[in-house]
């Protein structure tokens, strides 16, 4: 049987624990990108990287934690209510094994299309994409052994997963450069290497994370499984559906590739690589790991019909996640440049590097909210098992998407794509909402206006606090000269006049924030 939720509300400690250890992984990519910044910059050869890494990350989100994993969790979760557990392990079994299958084939084909490619004309991503194609397997077996850990109510092992990675690069990293001496093109290689190893190490944590739930996979393929086919009917159109923000950092890696250059040098990629993980820091601390924790509650109360529990789970993710995007969106935009200055801003990273990334960092942030609550509607969708919805929305924008980036490329380089990005991001989400108020009319929309009202004043008061601490007559010389303190400022005062603003307000998702 499915393990008990207790109070459907449990979800929020859950999303807390997830977000500790995704917290603690963050920690370690930080480490990492300041090891990039410090021996590679924005040099080509790091956009390089970035481009090749995007294929088995890709791969992750249309066979792994996106489309596979979300349209398994709601079979499996039926599956355990109504068969009990030996035939869900035959049943994840069997999905275990068809993946296994698909992706021999997609990483042969990958890599034979990759060296007909080079034989062609060379590039160095083409170089590092060979080496790391093979990361797709791994990494996508991790997903999906993660998502049957989440139906089993088992968040740690997934969530820490991550931190292998990060574990491995940083390794790779300090090795090749400090001990073997490596530079240029062969420490990027080592890095590479560095991924491959963790990969394995996460497939081998993953299995034992699932023998210590005792739901080890029953492998065999049972391809007349009506359960296999109500899976693969989900995953088709979810492959856009949970992937379109993946497609969509595709294109602007591929555009800026191709189109962004500094003396020579494609440093597109490179740019808006540091500018991403500064603002998915909030979205993965929190946003996601409230999106993982939810999925599994919204999966069983559409499986028990409950429509009601349904719309008030969906209503309260939606309130937590915007109490945390509104005011990450704003502070972002204030503390960006000595952000960027404090943590990347040393070795090869100049001046000139910080200006390029804080820009594109502020365009980014302004759809922080939207990529919050995009991660909750579409698994809302997906809960109900209508995946279709989201893949014509997701299809649309990134139609919209790649043109915005054509128009915008050649006039904001960089920071361009990134302001499509988040445009793009708020149409999608504006879009499903509309979908979900139709379809799920218990959904109370006033509360939820109600709510982000007046968390938008708290919003508005933290900013109005933090324009007074960057006027130049009051902040004076020195934190402009000094980077850390400047940011250490504008973070405590912003998070300080937000607590008390939201307090004042009566805003009730801070004690749920703050119960943990």
């Amino acid at each position: 049987m499915v393990p008990s939720m207790g109070a459907s509300s449990r979800f929020v400690p859950t999303a807390w624990l997830i977000a500790a250890l995704t917290l603690g992984s963050r920690v370690l990519g930080l480490i990492r990108e300041c090891l990039f910044s410090y021996f590679f910059s924005t040099s080509e050869l790091l956009s390089a990287f970035r481009i090749a890494f995007m294929v088995p990350n890709l791969a992750r989100r249309l066979f792994g934690e996106g489309a596979l994993s979300s349209a398994m969790i709601p079979v499996l979760t039926d599956t355990l209510h109504e068969r009990g557990e030996e035939s869900s392990r035959r049943f994840v079994g069997s999905l275990f094994t068809i993946l296994a299958v698909v992706l021999v084939v997609i990483i042969l084909a990958a890599e034979a299309v990759i060296a007909a490619w080079r034989a062609i004309k060379d590039d160095l991503a083409l170089e590092l994409a060979a080496v790391l194609i093979p990361y797709m397997g791994l990494i996508c077996t991790v997903a999906v052994g993660s998502a049957v850990l989440n139906v089993r109510r088992h968040f740690a092992a997934p969530a820490a997963a991550p931190m292998l990675l990060n574990i491995g690069i940083i390794a790779s990293i300090l090795a090749g450069a400090l001990w073997a001496g490596l530079t240029g093109t062969r420490l990027m290689i080592a890095v590479c290497a560095g991924v491959l190893i963790a990969g394995v190490i996460q497939v081998v944590a993953t299995a034992v994370a699932l023998r210590a739930v005792s739901f080890f996979p029953i492998f065999g393929v049972r391809w007349r499984d009506p359960r296999i086919r109500a899976v693969g009917a989900l995953m088709a159109p979810m492959i856009l559906g949970l992937s379109a923000v993946q497609i969509n950092s595709l294109v602007d890696y591929l555009i800026a590739y191709l189109f962004i250059t500094q003396d020579g040098e494609r440093i597109g990629p490179a740019v808006l690589g540091y500018a991403q993980y500064l603002y998915q820091l909030p979205l993965g601390v929190f946003g996601i790991a409230l999106a993982t924790a939810i999925f599994p509650v919204l999966s069983q109360k559409a499986t028990e019909g409950d429509r009601a529990g349904l719309a008030e789970i969906l209503g309260r993710g939606i309130r937590l996640s915007l109490f945390v995007a509104l005011p990450a969106s704003v502070g972002l935009m204030f503390v960006g440049s000595p952000l960027v200055a404090t943590l990347y801003q040393r070795g090869a990273f100049d001046a000139a590097d910080t200006q390029r990334v804080a820009g594109t960092l502020l365009f980014y942030s302004i759809g922080i909210a939207a990529y919050f609550t995009q991660h909750i509607l579409v698994r809302a969708f997906y809960a109900m098992h209508n995946s279709q919805t989201p893949a014509r929305v997701a299809l649309a924008t990134v139609a919209v998407n790649f043109t915005m980036n054509l128009a915008l490329v050649f006039v904001l380089q960089e920071r361009g794509l990134a302001l499509a990005t988040a445009v793009c991001a708020v149409i999608q989400v504006s879009w499903l909402s509309v979908k979900l108020a139709r379809d799920i009319p218990e959904i109370d929309w006033r509360r939820i206006g109600r709510a982000v009202a007046r968390m938008l004043l708290a919003t508005g008061i933290m900013a109005g606090m933090l324009t007074i601490l960057v006027w130049p007559a009051f902040a004076g010389d020195w934190m402009a000269a000094n980077p850390p303190a400047r940011l250490a400022t504008l973070v405590i005062a912003g998070v300080v006049t937000y607590a008390l603003a939201a307090r004042v307000l009566r805003i009730s998702e801070l004690g749920a924030v703050l119960r943990r």
